[in-house]
């Protein structure tokens, strides 16, 4: 699920439309999948849950649409930090930038919560809060160490990880449309889980699609940036959605709605339900290690954005600095690990599932401004040469990034009250932040 603001302008455009387009699916198909049966079950029933699937991957398109098109106009490495920067300015910019970099660690917390409640179905004990805080911290750690002192075995183990997810998936696909029961999926809208329930669900499915902008931000390195970063996009998008709609459905019809919320490992169990407990274990180390893949992947790209801001001067230039034994950016990597460890202990006390879906939804939270910003961005650069303006023609020429703006608007209003106020803290939080960081730079 995620891109990197790091510019380096000495990179090899050694990445084709198949290699972007794998990128794209990659970085979207995390953790998330691995919880999101459970927790979509949780907040909505079969029927909101599927037409969620449908409208997020619409909107999502339209988004993606934007930054493609963006990306064919600014073929360099970036993403929407750039795009926002060019368009509205320096402090938009920033925004973007602080948003995204919170997003990225929030996530984190996330996948870790994710992983300890599959290594839970392996080691029970880590049902308990306190021990599931120490395990899930003694990865976080270990993984953060690892990137300090070795990218290249980092990214060895990540790739390793990678096929166990992919045989995982297509494992858990066959067996669960085999076992599957139409009668799981009545009622189609369970009482308090019914058409209303349509905007959380959809806010909740929109995190398996962050990462889409992936190949926008990665576009120094694509070839042909102007053709294929729009293509592997649309195609990365696509792809990724097909194979979580048949997951979602799946899993639905493999389990009962009522005891889909209650599971803290949904496909490991519709899995052991399906081929016998004796498998169980199996099951959940290959859930363990796909995901400890995926931790690896987002501990080195989160710490990788506040790094490349730092060096831009957009943050503090601590972020900036870079090991000179390891050769590792080893402050945003200790500082984004400290963050996500704090996150974990104040969300101790919910349940795995609970956690789960409250940390998705502040993080997905997170990135759906940069999104806003970078729909807006593409609006506004679209009419820098128009010399006469009509809202008929506004509106014609800016429909798709518009349909965008107001599909992001409806997902952030279907975050809830809670949600959005932490959010809209999140991002005031920053402006302090920018404005020390701006005199600091101006006087030193």
């Amino acid at each position: 699920m995620k891109g990197v603001f790091m510019e380096n302008k000495n990179l090899k455009k050694d990445m084709g439309l198949f290699m972007a387009t794998m990128l794209v699916c990659g970085n979207m198909i995390g953790s998330g999948v691995f919880m999101l049966p459970a927790t979509l079950a949780e907040v909505s029933g079969p029927l909101a849950t599927i037409l969620a699937w449908i409208l997020t991957t619409i909107g999502s398109v339209l988004v993606a649409i934007s930054f493609a098109n963006l990306g064919s106009k600014f073929p360099e490495t970036g993403g929407a930090y750039q795009y926002v920067k060019e368009a509205f300015g320096e402090f938009a910019g920033f925004l973007s930038a602080w948003l995204y970099w919170n997003g990225s660690w929030i996530g984190n917390t996330a996948i870790l919560v994710t992983l300890t409640s599959y290594s839970a179905a392996i080691f029970p004990f880590l049902n308990h809060p306190i021990y599931s805080i120490i395990y899930s911290s003694a990865i976080l750690w270990a993984v953060t160490i690892l990137n300090i002192v070795g990218v290249k075995q980092a990214g060895k183990i990540q790739s390793l990880t990678t096929v166990f997810k992919i045989v995982f998936f297509a494992l858990f696909i066959i067996v669960a449309f085999l076992n599957f029961d139409k009668n799981n999926l009545i009622p189609l809208l369970p009482e308090n889980k019914g058409l209303e329930t349509i905007s959380l669900a959809a806010t909740t499915t929109l995190w398996a699609f962050i990462g889409l902008e992936s190949a926008t931000v990665a576009a120094g390195e694509i070839k042909d940036p102007e053709k294929n970063v729009k293509r592997s996009t649309i195609y990365g998008l696509v792809i990724s959605a097909v194979i979580y709609l048949a997951i979602s459905i799946a899993s639905m019809g493999a389990m009962p709605n009522e005891v889909l919320a209650k599971s803290t490992a949904p496909l490991t169990d519709i899995l052991t339900k399906a081929l016998g407990s004796s498998v169980g274990i199996v099951i959940s180390a290959i859930v363990v290690v796909s995901i400890l893949g995926t931790t690896i992947g987002w501990i080195l790209a989160t710490a990788r954005v506040s790094y490349a801001a730092g060096q831009d001067g957009v943050f503090p230039k601590i972020f900036g600095k870079v090991s000179s034994k390891y050769n590792t950016p080893v402050y945003s990597l200790v500082i984004s690990s400290a963050l996500v460890n704090i996150l974990l202990i104040t969300n101790y006390q919910r349940s795995m599932v609970s956690a789960f879906a409250f940390i998705t939804i502040l993080a997905t939270l997170s990135y759906l401004p940069v999104y806003l910003l970078s729909v807006s961005a593409e609006i506004m650069i679209m009419f820098r040469t128009e010399k006469k303006i009509s809202i008929r023609m506004f509106v014609a020429k800016s429909i798709l990034p518009l349909l965008a703006f107001i599909y992001t608007v409806w997902t952030i209003y279907g975050s809830g009250a809670e949600i959005v106020m932490w959010g809209f803290i999140l991002m005031l939080l920053g402006v302090p932040f920018y404005i020390y960081n701006y005199h600091k730079n101006r006087t030193t």
